[in-house]
């Protein structure tokens, strides 16, 4: 049989490794359990390659407009999931960057107490009740919603649709237009009546291609509205639009 040397530097790392964070049940987690795990995501994130490229493209692309506040939307628990944790920690990464004056605030319905904690040992503002996206604003503003649901994308759209209000809101999230590429008009003007117009003035860039995974940050780009754009159609893409009557069959389930 082979004989393996084992260094005593290899016994210590093993030794260490057990007062990791990940090595515990989740439920066993304290707030500085977390605060841990998310370093290692930090740093994890900050080597990478997708970073170093992704930085380059904020810089251009996300930096120019300046953001007053940010406003987070389902990002999942951070106890419980891994991409959460790496949505997260970019999301404090992207308020650093941008030097935002204002404030950061976050909401998902799944949060558990904990992750309550430890959002705001971050100086996040816990948004108390669930606003399903609606959320109207008179200031530039970062919408961080990586991942979520046409739905929500379309509801943050409906309450700041107007070329003063949109010209403010800019989009972290899934590409508005793989949403409405494989609907049906009657499911657009039922589940996401915004999200059709939207894409004829919306500006995207892209996140590079892969992390990790690639479920992560996969399909995500930044998305913003251009003034010039904006300014440049016609005074009857302002009307309200009226989603379908929902009825049990047709209630879309990706509103948080």
């Amino acid at each position: 049989m082979e004989f393996k040397y084992q260094t005593v530097k290899s016994r210590r790392n093993k030794k260490n490794a057990k007062k990791k964070p990940f090595m515990k049940v989740s439920s066993e987690w304290t707030s500085s359990d977390v605060t841990q795990l998310l370093d290692r995501r930090r740093e994890v994130l900050l080597e990478s390659k997708f970073y170093a490229d992704l930085l380059v493209m904020l810089k251009d692309k996300l930096v120019p407009t300046k953001p007053h506040d940010i406003v987070c939307y389902g990002i999942g628990s951070i106890q419980e999931s891994k991409n959460a944790q790496f949505q997260f920690v970019l999301a404090i990464l992207l308020r650093d960057l941008l030097k935002i004056p204002g404030t950061m605030y976050i909401y998902d319905p799944v949060f558990t107490d904990l992750d309550k904690e430890v959002c705001k040992n971050y100086d996040m503002d816990l948004i108390e009740t669930n606003e399903q996206g609606k959320r109207t604003v008179d200031k530039p503003t970062l919408f961080y919603m990586p991942h979520c649901g046409k739905t929500l994308y379309s509801n943050t759209l409906s309450v700041n649709w107007s070329e003063k209000d949109l010209a403010n809101v800019i989009v972290v999230g899934n590409r508005f237009e793989n949403y409405t590429e494989g609907l049906l008009d009657r499911e657009l003007k039922r589940d996401c009546p915004y999200l059709l117009p939207a894409v004829k003035v919306v500006a995207c860039t892209p996140f590079p291609p892969e992390f990790d995974n690639n479920q992560i940050f996969n399909d995500l780009c930044v998305q913003a509205f251009p003034k010039d754009t904006l300014a440049s159609v016609k005074s009857n893409f302002w009307q309200p639009l009226t989603p379908e009557p929902k009825t049990e069959d047709n209630v879309p389930d990706d509103v948080i």
